[in-house]
Order: structure tokens, then sequence, then C-alpha cells
């Protein structure tokens, strides 16, 4: 039975076309991997309108409000000066007996069944605000006096993980966010002053004190509270003269874990109140607040509050917030911006879309940009192509609809990248690796046709020598 010529023919050009579109596959993933996906905006830090863009947190032990603050009852001298010349929240509860489900709540919203201290570690598996924090661009450090292992994960401080709930939660299991689990030495706490005064201190900075100078212990002959209002009186000092004090919208909060104690009648509190006091130049000055529900997860819902941070769960975004400590604004606020990149790393000769985020002020806005090089744009949305691969710093500026009008500005610094959307002879790189795949799938299929075509005719000698013998 003879072979029909135009199914080979049709069989031929299909394998060319096969093995073009083939060499073709095997370049283009070069091109795809230099892609990433969209990510948030690469600006560190809080919202420009955050009423404090630091914060420091010293955690002390097991007293009350009014066994620790003078003007109802308690004995703390310098405590009772503080809070008098800032803010002290007169409705502060607790969360839970004893201490260890406490300091979990403070930063993971519940104390997930944790009512007894021992435990550790990073066996619970849920979020917690060092998530929220590291999503949203804000750094962060944890110290903890006389702890070995600083900056591993094997950090441990005298007490474990009783009064130091980071130890707490899996994915702080990490060798990056170990990093941030520091110890400092409890006679000077210099190592994290030190880091109040470095160049960048972190956004977030906690201390657990040990229990000698937290007031948990009398380990002298001062009892809890005196013993642990000399240390403060000794450290809040420099704290409040750090350059992160002095050169950044700072809040030290000074809070108790748990106090055992009711709330006294002229305090406005229901339940146990604890001893929880703002200072620092974002705080508002000689103030009480008297916030209904207060407790634990209101100091997760001042930080998302104030940061723009998702809640945990309910019981931080059911738990009233503080920012009445710090004038945050809740009517007639100033504009606040911010803006997203995508992609995040462009390339030259590609666009990359600028996405601005307006809250506050007046709407509508007018929002204008400078890309770095010298173009310039106006909207909410647009997309702009950088012809050389260098970084440049992007502004957007902001003007809102009031009289007299409000300004703000937003500005990143993005790196413009080579390895895709050049162009040689007017082509881009994809352009070119398809091309140069097409050739090396077209020389392969040269080759097999080749090869193809010297067995058939040498087949085609065997048969004719055969017929001829």
């Amino acid at each position: 039975m003879s072979k029909r010529p135009g199914v080979g023919i049709a069989a031929t050009a299909l394998l060319i076309c096969g093995l073009v579109l083939f060499g073709s596959l095997l370049t283009v993933p070069l091109e795809a991997s230099t892609d990433h996906p969209t990510i948030r905006g690469t600006t560190l830090g809080p919202p420009a309108s955050a009423p404090f863009d630091h914060i420091v947190t010293i955690m002390m032990e097991n007293q009350g409000l009014c066994d620790v603050y003078k003007g109802c009852g308690g004995s703390a001298t310098y405590m009772s000066q503080l809070a008098d010349q800032n803010v002290l929240v007169m409705t502060w509860g607790t969360t839970s007996h004893p201490s260890e489900g406490n300091y979990i709540s403070l930063i993971g919203g519940d104390n997930f069944g944790h009512t007894s201290d021992g435990y550790c570690c990073y066996g619970i598996n849920a979020p917690n605000i060092v998530d929220r924090m590291e999503l949203g661009g804000l750094t962060w450090q944890a110290f903890a006096e006389d702890a070995s292992g600083s900056g591993t994960c094997s950090f441990n401080p005298p007490r474990g993980a009783d009064h130091f709930a980071f130890l707490t939660f899996a994915d702080m299991n990490t060798p990056a966010r170990c990093a941030n689990l520091l110890s400092t030495t409890s006679s000077s706490d210099t190592e994290f002053l030190n880091s109040l005064n470095s160049a960048n201190p972190a956004n977030f900075i906690w201390l657990t004190p040990n229990d000698c100078n937290n007031g948990h212990d009398q380990c002298s002959s001062s009892s809890g509270i005196a013993g642990g209002d000399s240390y403060l009186a000794a450290l809040v000092p420099h704290i409040l003269s750090s350059s992160e004090f002095t050169s950044t919208k700072a809040t030290l909060l000074i809070l108790y874990d748990e106090g055992y104690t009711q709330c006294s009648s002229n305090t406005g509190g229901t339940g146990e109140c604890l001893y929880a006091s703002f200072s620092g130049p974002a705080a508002k000055k000689g103030m009480q607040i008297s916030q209904a529900g207060a407790s634990h997860y209101s100091y997760l819902s001042t930080i998302e509050a104030a940061w723009r941070l998702s809640s945990l769960n309910s019981n931080d975004a059911g738990a009233p917030n503080m920012l009445g400590a710090f004038g945050a604004c809740t009517s007639n606020c100033p504009p606040s911006t911010s803006f997203t990149t995508s992609p995040s790393t462009p390339a030259v000769n590609s666009a990359v879309t600028f996405t601005a985020t307006t809250t506050g002020g007046t709407a509508p806005y007018t929002i204008t940009w400078s890309f770095g090089d010298g173009a310039t744009g106006t909207g909410a949305s647009i997309t702009h192509t950088y012809a050389s691969a260098q970084s440049f710093t992007v502004t957007e500026n902001v003007t809102d609809s009031s009289t007299p009008p409000q300004t703000t500005t937003s500005s990143q610094t993005i790196t413009v990248k080579t390895t895709s959307g050049g162009t040689f002879l007017g082509l881009s790189d994809s352009i070119w690796l398809i091309i140069i795949g097409g050739l090396i799938g077209l020389i392969a299929s040269i080759g097999l046709l080749t090869l193809r075509a010297r067995a058939k005719l040498k087949h085609t000698k065997q048969t004719v020598n055969r017929t001829g013998a």
C-alpha cells in the first residue's frame, strides 16, 4: 500500500513548528523568572499621620493601679509624678491570671488557654503583633534583662516565657525573628539604651525587666513597688532623653501585667485596674483618660489603629484604643498619603504603575508625581517608563479641597533593573529571547530533517542495489 505524500509533508511541518515552539519556550522562563508579584509599598514605618511612630513598652509586675498611683492610694512616688505630668489610663484591666496569659494576650490578642505560668516555647500557631508590624514595614526589637542566647532562637530570659510571650508563638522560631530577641544588662540596661540611641531605632521596642527591677520580688529591704519605682526613676530619664525620643514621635508605655486588686471608685473602671501611663513627646500632658472596657487587648488596638494594621481577632478588634492619649485626629484630619509600585522592582523600558492611597483632609484630591528622572505626572494611579537602570526617588504630592488647602507628601526610592525590558536594534529582551529560541528550534529541525534525508537516501540506494542484483 503506497504512502500518502500529503501526510508526510504535514507531519514534517508539524515537527518543525513543534521544535521551533519548544526552543522558544526554553528561553521564555529565563525572562519570566525575573518578574515578581506585586507587593505592599516599600516605604518603611508608620503612616505620616500616625499619632506616634515609635513605642517603647516596659512591663512591670503584680500591682494594681491604686497600689501604685498615689492619686488613689498608692505609694510609687516617681510613677505617680510621671503619670501626673503625662497621661494615665484609669480603666486599663487585666485579661487573666497569672502572668503568662496576660503577656500572651498583649501580643497575640488571646491567652489561647494558657492560664498558668511555665509554658515555653514556640507552640502557639496564631497570628501576633509582630506579623502585622512586619507586613506593614515596621521594625521591632524585644529585650529581656539578663537573658541568655541573645539574638538566637535559644533565647532564654530568667523566667523563660512567663514574662516574654514572643517565645510562645510558632512563627517566631526563625533566625530572622530571633535576631530581634535581645538581652540587656539589668544593672544598667546599656544594650537597651544603645538601641534607643542608634541611628535608626526600631518602631516597636519591648523591655522585660528582671524580677527585682519589675517589682515582682522583694530583692532588698525595699518592697516590690518601691524597688520598681526606683528602677524606673533611674531608667526613664535616659529613655526620654534618647535620640529616639528627641527626634521622633515616640511614646513610652509603662504597664503592669496584673494587679489582684479591684478598681477604686474614683478611677471609673470596673474589675481590676492596672497602672498604665503614656509619656514622651507624642503623649499629651497632664491628662487622665477613662475608656470603658480598656484592657490588655487595648494595647493591640492602639498600635493597630495608630499604624493602620489589621486586627488579630475579635478581642483586639473590639477593644477600645488609647489614641486619646495622643490627641489622635478623629475629625477635620489633615490628609495622609502613601503609594505602591507594581512591579516592585521595575525594569528599563517596562511600564511601572504607581497607585496612591490618600485619607483625611477633604476630597477630591489633586495628586501630582515627580518620578525622579525629570518626568512628572498627575492622577491617583499612573504609569511611567524609565529609560535607564539606576535608583530614582519618586515623590507623590497631594493637595486636598479644603479652604485653605492642605498638602502632604510621600516618597520612595525605587531601583530600576536591566535584566528585563532592555532593547537591542529596537527589540526588547523578551522578543530577542523568543527569536533565539526559535532559531534553536529551527536548527534542530534542519538537523533532524537532514538526518532523515540521509537515511532515506541510504535506504533508496540499498533498494536499488538489491533490485540490480
